[in-house]
């Protein structure tokens, strides 16, 4: 049976200085059918939503002072076309480049991991078009905001 086509979000993990914070949407190892984002307010609901766009490509992550001063870099697990994979972005200074390797966040590195541009999207080399290959939808122009 062939792996259906697209992204799913496997676990995000927030690498601090002093500890590690780990949100997971998978039950025995699968990927959720749905999964809710909830809590009191000001938990950090709307920072797992920005962190996981962060993740995908979008050009800011949350601003917060406590993750300014606490977290150092974002990884996120998906799986792209059914294949795990691990996308990791900087954290601080929002950075222009993602770094994807195959396997889960928890397995040692084995090769170096492939560097993907945040910017131009839709480019050859970009994290957008890796993302879009797996969605089947490659060759879709992607539009950008401008920073006006």
């Amino acid at each position: 049976m062939q792996p259906l086509p697209g992204i799913r979000i496997r676990r995000l993990r927030l690498v601090g200085i002093s500890r590690t914070y780990d949100v997971d949407f998978t039950h025995d190892q699968r990927v959720r059918d749905l999964s809710v984002v909830a809590g009191a307010f000001s938990s950090g609901k709307t920072a797992v939503l920005e962190f996981i766009a962060y993740g995908l490509g979008a050009r800011r992550h949350p601003r917060h002072p406590e993750v300014l001063r606490k977290v150092r870099s974002c990884l996120l697990e998906v799986e792209l076309s059914g294949e795990p994979h691990v996308i990791e972005r900087g954290v601080g200074e929002p950075s222009k480049v993602a770094y994807v390797r195959r396997g889960w966040l928890d397995q040692p590195v084995l090769a170096k991991p492939e560097s993907r541009l945040i910017e131009p999207a839709g480019a050859p080399e970009s994290l957008s078009a890796l993302l879009l290959g797996h969605c089947k939808l490659e060759g879709v122009p992607c539009w950008t905001r401008s920073r006006t």
